[in-house]
C-alpha cells in the first residue's frame, strides 16, 4: 500500500482519480478550488431562489430578503463552506505531516540504537560507597 506522502505526488489527473476504486491517489486535495467554486455557485443560486420566492409571498417580505437576509445567508453558506474546506485540509496536511514525521523518527531511532551498543554503561547516578 502506497504512503500518503507518494499518493499525494501521484501524477494522475483528477478525472483518474475519480475512477479509481483502489485509492491508490489522493485527489481530495486537487478537487478543493472545485469544490469551493461549486459551492459559491450553489450558494448564489440558492439565495437568488430564496429571493425570488420572497417577492411571490409579499414585496415586503422580498425587499427584506434582498436587502439584508439574502446577502446574510450568501455570505453564512460561503463562511459555512470556506471553513468546512479549510478543515479538510488541514486533517490531510496533518496526515502528510504524521507520516513525514513518522519517517524522520524512524532515521533517528536507528541512529541512536547504534550510537547506544557503541558506548559503554555510564551509571553516573550511583555515588561510590564509603569505605
Amino acid at each position: 500500500m502506497k504512503r500518503l506522502h507518494e499518493m499525494r505526488h501521484d501524477g494522475g489527473s483528477l478525472l483518474a482519480g475519480l475512477f479509481d476504486r483502489q485509492f491508490t491517489s489522493v485527489i481530495t486535495t486537487q478537487m478543493v478550488p472545485t469544490i469551493y467554486t461549486l459551492g459559491q455557485l450553489l450558494s448564489g443560486l440558492a439565495t437568488v431562489y430564496v429571493i425570488f420566492w420572497a417577492f411571490q409571498q409579499s414585496l415586503t417580505s422580498g425587499l427584506v430578503w434582498l436587502c439584508l437576509l439574502g446577502p446574510a445567508m450568501f455570505l453564512a453558506l460561503i463562511v459555512t463552506i470556506r471553513v468546512l474546506l479549510e478543515f479538510v485540509l488541514t486533517v490531510f496536511r496533518i496526515a502528510f505531516f504524521l507520516e513525514a514525521l513518522g519517517g524522520q523518527i524512524e532515521s533517528i531511532a536507528g541512529q541512536t540504537e547504534e550510537i547506544h551498543e557503541d558506548l559503554p554503561r555510564i551509571r553516573f547516578w550511583r555515588k561510590p560507597r564509603p569505605k
